[in-house]
């Protein structure tokens, strides 16, 4: 492994020399050679660094373990040849790309230098946060002290806070976006999932389940869950709260907080809730999975724990999004409360699914598995009652805006998507669905055994097949009815060109207030009025010319009717 490592490393260097001498003696290389050596020079750069880094690890891991006589010198063999080899030619090439940022200005602008900033950047900050979990577990008695587990976490950790460094002061702000969202994104997870942890061991304590475990370490929930919690809440902090909170709302931006943030932290909710919710009616209503409550509910914590830790986790992201208390419909808006209402759906679609489930166990053999379609109606019932007013509290709103401004509401792109998207998923579900169930039937037509144990073996796909009839026909009479409703007269400008003071919100805004394509120019004096939405909507509004331009100076927004080619 070592040779073959080092064989390509060599190969690596041998390309990079190659790809230099033959722009040099080009004089004017072109942009594919850059490309290439490019491609050649951070990938080599990558992977020494990962040579180095393992190697250095390795002795110091060596040095602080003991005693150093019982020590694999297989190991130690591997990282002094690691570090030998490595360090030479990782300074020789960092040295060289340095060179290069500072003679080209698109050497700092290109792509293969980002991707090696966020590549080496991430990759440290993984291991460091492993090897630092590890460190940290050691520190509360859950496990072994490990000096391998202490350099990884000195060495990962140095390599992290110099490329951060270097990050700062060598790279374009919009080229590391990819990485301050995805370190947010992975802080937020190792965050989320230690403060569950930690939540579910101190109902544990509270309940005086394990107590014993809870004092004296080892298989220990509530001390696992603060060191996993004390190891990623610095992490998110740092990436998300100091550095990318406050930044540009672009699409990376707005994925992560709606998809990971809003969008992970319901389903998560809901998904616990409804355990904790079914554990408690199987226990009263139904047939329990044992007779004793302390196993019964032995999972109960945790999904408690996790629902508690998703409500927070969707509530800080919605408040950050800022989307419910927006007083204009933007789109961003919608994007939110779409996929509120999609989430919503789903889980009451699970419910609709199981009650029909639960109906064809109980129909088919009533005597055999009346407790298995008690538990069943009582899974259906759960996931309804969770979901349900989920998506008609958002599906309310929605209509309502879509009553009270149709052309606009009909007309937004997430309004087409979220239906075309239902109807999308809920077609290829009915078909998987009728294929299923189809095999089933003629499978059991052929053997000679058709009866009901045939119903009973179909009750999922003829579940899957009437929830998303039910679901698509709905959607499907919303959708035909907007088609339908004759377009209203539309009055007002058809194109307005905003030119005033930078507004990267009042685009989008006076877009979905008034239904016309429109533009910003920023002025480069910077100087003019705030844009307030209501104002330049009302200003608009009175403008019976199909292209204006809004000029907002010193006194105010003035409107400037035009005629484009």
């Amino acid at each position: 492994m070592i040779v073959s490592l080092l064989l390509l490393v060599g190969l690596g260097v041998v390309a990079v020399v190659a790809v230099r001498g033959m722009t040099a003696r080009g004089g004017g290389p072109a942009t594919e050679g850059h490309a290439v050596r490019r491609l050649f020079q951070y990938l080599l750069l990558y992977g020494l660094l990962i040579v180095v880094a393992t190697g250095l690890s390795g002795l110091l891991g060596r040095l602080l373990s003991a005693p150093l006589a019982t020590a694999d010198q297989s190991e130690l063999a591997r990282s002094v040849a690691f570090t030998v080899v490595g360090v030479p030619l990782f300074v020789l090439v960092a040295l060289w790309s340095r060179r290069r940022l500072a003679e080209d200005p698109l050497e700092a602008a290109s792509p293969a230098w980002a991707l090696y900033i966020t590549a080496a950047s991430l990759t440290s900050l993984v291991v460091a946060m492993l090897a630092l979990h590890d460190v940290l577990s050691w520190a509360a008695g859950l496990q072994v002290y490990s000096g391998r587990s202490l350099a990884r976490l000195i060495v990962w950790g140095s390599v992290w806070g110099l490329h951060w460094w270097v990050q700062t002061r060598a790279v374009p702000a919009d080229r590391y976006r990819v990485h301050h969202v995805v370190g947010s994104l992975i802080g937020l997870v190792t965050a989320a999932t230690g403060l569950a942890g930690l939540l579910a061991g101190t109902v544990q304590e509270v309940l005086g389940v394990s107590a014993d475990a809870l004092l004296a370490g080892g298989d220990n929930r509530l001390l696992r869950g603060a060191v996993t919690l004390a190891v990623g809440a610095p992490v998110w902090f740092v990436y998300w709260v100091r550095t990318t909170a406050g930044s540009e709302r672009d699409p990376l931006w707005l994925g992560y907080v709606l998809l990971a943030g809003v969008g992970g932290g319901l389903v998560t909710a809901i998904a616990a809730a409804s355990t904790v919710l079914y554990d408690i009616l199987v226990w009263f209503l139904g047939d329990p999975r044992a007779p004793v409550a302390a196993r019964h509910f032995a999972d109960s914590p945790s999904a408690a724990a996790a629902a508690a830790t998703g409500v927070l986790v969707w509530w800080y992201h919605q408040a950050v999004l800022g989307a419910p208390d927006h007083r204009d419909r933007t789109e961003l808006r919608r994007v939110y409360e779409y996929l509120m209402a999609g989430i919503g759906l789903l889980a009451a679609a699970g419910g609709l699914t199981m009650v029909i489930v639960a109906a064809v166990e109980a129909l088919t053999a009533p005597a055999l598995v009346g407790g298995a379609a008690i538990n069943s109606l009582l899974a259906a019932a759960t996931l309804l009652a969770v979901g349900t007013p989920v998506w008609w509290f958002f599906w309310s709103r929605i209509q309502a805006a879509a009553t009270s401004a149709p052309e606009q509401e009909h007309a937004s792109p997430t309004r087409r998507i979220y239906l075309f998207v239902l109807f999308g998923l809920g077609g290829v579900a009915a078909v998987i669905a009728l294929l299923t169930g189809v095999y089933l039937l003629f499978e059991d037509v052929f053997e000679g055994t058709f009866g009901a144990a045939t119903m009973r073996s179909m009750r999922f796909p003829i579940g899957v097949l009437a929830t998303t009839g039910a679901i698509a026909g709905y959607h499907w009479s919303v959708y035909r009815g907007e088609r339908e409703q004759p377009p209203a007269a539309r009055s007002g400008p058809r194109f307005i060109l905003l030119v005033g003071r930078p507004d990267p919100d009042i685009t989008s805004a006076l877009a979905s207030a008034t239904g016309a394509r429109v533009e910003a120019w920023p002025r480069a004096d910077a100087a003019g009025a705030p844009w307030v939405v209501d104002d330049v909507v009302s200003l608009v509004g009175t403008s019976t010319d199909g292209e204006i331009i809004v000029l907002s100076d010193d006194t105010g927004p003035h409107v400037i009717p035009v005629r484009r080619g």
